[in-house]
């Protein structure tokens, strides 16, 4: 197979800092032992571990594993936090071959129960605590005989679960096992040692739990191979250097957290600063931490630069990343629409485009080119005819102005989902059907919203994002959202809530008089209603909630008969 450092990635990306060894994690861990075993892999608050430690407690870790009849495809759930538990655990679980699947540490007990059968878990990692959380109540509540069952367990809403380790200060309770670093392994070095070289680029090495469009959990296979793939691809399009200290406070249960954030900094040898700190004391530690880079959601970033004292602060160290105000004036974007932010999912092992801080005027709304490796086509949603195709390593692929469905195949694809059949999971030629609605530009990606979000009117398919950016341009307005809207004698029209900006007022009337100049009239929103920010309906996950949103809509376009 061609790695990604073979290949012509122009000016898009570094590969100087990072190591051509072959794409499986104990490889990478080889590689810590040699190259950097002195440099910090984790600085958290009052917590350091050097690639070193990392490297020898996951070693010991991974013994016990062994001597407790793990083996190769053993899959084991990991819950806990962001921190050295996460990175030993889920080294230790690699590097022998087993399969770690990762589970949120905000899961409630019905939530594990769910993840736990359908992954068809052997073992379970979690911390006794973490934050105001209680897992050992969580795990009892969630497995309701196993408090009275000692290991191996029978327990049969959960049939292959055998056990239970425990991160943490105290004992655990009877029916868990303690997590003990200092417990000699059964196992030797020398069986770790050929067990470690029997793992393969192309064994699952993590199953990722994401929210699909069931009710069903759906968890993610990726393979050794996409792990450091992709933790190289993106350290490289970031153009990380060894002596980046990155803030990513991504949670490293979520492929962004994982992929973006572990891998991908222990891929060029660098170090990742996070805190449990908030406000001023926050921003004390990541500049006395000297940070050169963020990676973080946008309501961090916002929190970061509303602190009072953000101005004040030493952000010297500063030269990458998307704290975009505390680079250096002669880097730093000067139009935040100008900004390529990068574009993936869960199925691609993250993000698959890449960051462009300086996009030229007609490329603005791109979330950038593709990273090499992967090639996307776009389908007719109806037909399923192929329209464009976008080659692998092409900087001037162009639809022509046509959107449609985007499928993508890659380097760092998925191996599958759990328990759902290969052919109902991509096509028979090996693509993977995103759901996005997607033109190409010059080289660039733009999207226009999901296809199971389209709106149906008058017959034709309408993406709420073109007429979402046509009604953007009308002044005064802060946000705009559209969705379908059931109609009696129309069946489904287009309906639109537009967010005013701060002191405005907005004319409804005006607003669909001038969308209608640009917009088809079965594309100009029959029903318009402005609302205040906080009144637009929200998911948990802060998305706008569309059911919601029609309803409202709905409520309206009745009310006006």
């Amino acid at each position: 197979m061609t790695e990604p450092w073979d290949l012509d990635w122009g000016t898009h990306a570094d590969w100087s800092a990072l190591p051509r060894i072959e794409p499986r994690i104990p490889a990478l861990l080889e590689h810590f032992r040699t190259h950097y075993a002195s440099r910090d892999v984790l600085k958290r608050d009052d917590q350091r571990v050097t690639y070193g430690e990392l490297e020898a407690k996951s070693a010991v870790l991974a013994r016990q594993l062994l001597g407790a009849g793990v083996g190769k495809g053993s899959r084991i759930g990991v819950m806990l936090p962001s921190d050295e538990t996460f990175l030993t655990t889920f080294l230790a679980i690699s590097r022998i071959g087993a399969v770690a699947v990762t589970l949120p540490t905000l899961a409630r007990p019905a939530e594990i129960l769910k993840i736990v059968r359908h992954a068809d878990l052997h073992m379970l990692f979690a911390a006794k605590r973490y934050r105001n959380h209680n897992y050992v109540e969580r795990i009892e509540e969630a497995f309701r005989g196993i408090s009275g069952q000692r290991i191996p367990y029978r327990l049969p809403e959960v049939p292959y679960l055998r056990e239970v380790w425990l991160w943490g200060d105290g004992a655990a309770p009877v029916w868990a096992r303690q997590v003990d670093l200092t417990r000699e392994p059964t196992v030797d070095a020398i069986l770790l040692s050929a067990a470690e070289s029997q793992v393969h680029s192309s064994d699952p090495a993590v199953i990722v739990y994401t929210s699909g469009s069931t009710a069903d959990p759906k968890g993610i296979i990726h393979s050794q191979g996409s792990c450091v793939r992709q933790g190289m691809k993106v350290a490289a399009s970031m153009k990380y250097k060894s002596d980046e200290r990155a803030y990513a406070p991504l949670p490293f249960f979520w492929v962004g957290g994982l992929m973006t954030t572990a891998m991908c900094i222990m891929c060029v040898g660098a170090t990742m600063i996070d805190t449990e700190k908030t406000g001023a004391e926050r921003l004390d530690f990541l500049e006395r931490e000297r940070i050169t880079t963020v990676v973080a959601w946008p309501h961090i970033i916002r929190a970061l630069v509303a602190e009072p004292t953000f101005e004040k602060r030493d952000w010297s160290s500063m030269r990458n990343g998307v704290l975009f105000e505390a680079l250096p004036p002669k880097i730093r974007p000067k139009d935040a629409g100008l900004i390529a932010t990068p574009f993936g999912m869960t199925e691609t092992s993250a993000i698959y485009t890449i960051l462009d801080i300086n996009l030229p005027e007609d490329q603005r709304g791109s979330v950038g080119p593709l990273q090499r490796g992967v090639e996307s086509r776009l389908v007719d949603v109806d037909t399923g005819k192929v329209i464009a195709h976008w080659a692998d390593g092409d900087w001037t692929a162009d639809s022509d102005g046509k959107v449609g469905l985007q499928q993508v195949r890659s380097d760092v694809m998925m191996l599958g989902m759990v328990k759902r059949e290969n052919a109902d999971v991509f096509t028979a030629d090996g693509w993977y059907s995103t759901g996005d609605l997607c033109a190409y530009r010059g080289g660039h990606l733009h999207y226009h919203g999901r296809v199971d979000d389209l709106i149906k009117a008058a017959g034709a398919n309408v993406s709420p994002r073109e007429v979402e950016s046509v009604l953007l341009q009308y002044p005064g307005v802060a946000a705009a959202h559209a969705t379908a809207v059931p109609d009696h004698q129309r069946g489904t029209m287009v309906g639109a809530v537009v967010v005013p900006q701060d002191g405005v007022e907005l004319d409804v009337n005006a607003i669909q008089r001038e969308a209608a100049k640009s917009l088809a009239s079965y594309k100009t929103p029959r029903v318009l209603i402005v609302v205040e920010r906080s009144k637009v309906p929200t998911l948990p996950s802060s998305k706008v909630d569309r059911r919601a949103l029609a309803q409202l809509l709905q409520d309206a376009h009745e009310a006006n008969g």
